[in-house]
């Protein structure tokens, strides 16, 4: 009996343990301070991508919690009923803090007029120019997008480097263009294209310096074939070309032709 009862009180000894145990984890893990906070402040952000020169509309939008520790961007909105309505500058993409100096409110834009005005870069003009599905990058380039104007010239009447008695030469000559607008613009600010939802693109708008202008508008009254090439994002690095007659493109790839050299 007295080795039995022995057991039994070992037994209870243990499950008090056991409880005391519990309840002591219990208390420290409730005794732990609970994390603070960090203070915040409202913000407006997109939420969905915001195309330049388009009104801003509440599914746009979100207020959210800017940490208090990170510099609030300035010109920021704290409420979303600033900012509906008002039309984009710039492109603004999700997840973007939104600012004063990406919009203009619609009173502002008829004041002066264009949308196209407002967008252009001091010291600099918008020229149209035509275009074909060959010459735009098949219809890829958009606003926002930079180009190079690739070019080729036919002369009659050229004694050598000739083809059926014309000269050709193609060669690259206006780098790193800003692209405004495809197809027509919007008649009235915040309206979207004419051209939106189809039809091919026959005409493009594009920020140039004035002499640059110049340049362009003699290239396409002039020029044999001219076409965009589309640079990547982000790449705005001038480099030289050689200009392409059959001449280099026979020593570049041995055509072989006689006349022509090596």
């Amino acid at each position: 009996m007295r080795r039995g009862g022995g057991r039994i009180f070992i037994i209870l000894g243990l499950i008090l343990a056991l409880i005391a145990g519990g309840g002591i984890f219990f208390v420290l893990a409730n005794a732990q301070p609970a994390p603070t906070q960090e203070a915040r402040v409202p913000v407006v952000v997109a939420v969905q991508s915001i195309p330049s020169r388009s009104e801003v509309s509440a599914d746009r939008l979100q207020s959210v919690g800017w940490p208090v520790s990170v510099p609030t961007p300035i010109g920021a909105f704290a409420d979303s009923t600033d900012v509906i309505g008002r039309l984009t500058l710039v492109q603004i993409f999700p997840g973007q803090p939104i600012i004063e100096q990406m919009l203009i409110t619609k009173e502002l834009a008829q004041e002066r007029h264009s949308n196209a005005a407002l967008i252009l870069e001091k010291g600099s003009v918008a020229i149209a120019m035509g275009v074909s599905i060959n010459s735009d990058v098949a219809e890829a380039i958009q606003p926002g997008d930079r180009v190079d104007l690739l070019v080729t010239y036919i002369v009659e009447g050229q004694s050598a480097q000739t083809t059926g008695g014309q000269y050709i030469v193609t060669q690259k000559t206006l780098e790193n263009v800003l692209i405004l607008q495809v197809g027509p613009w919007p008649r009235d600010v915040g309206e979207q294209s004419s051209t939106q939802g189809g039809g091919s693109i026959n005409v493009v708008t594009v920020q140039l310096t004035e002499q640059d202008a110049l340049a362009l508008e003699h290239i396409e009254n002039t020029s044999g074939a001219y076409t965009f090439v589309l640079r990547a994002a982000n790449d705005a690095d001038i480099f030289t070309t050689e200009p392409v007659t059959l001449e280099y493109l026979n020593k570049r790839f041995n055509f072989n032709i006689p006349g022509l050299g090596q």
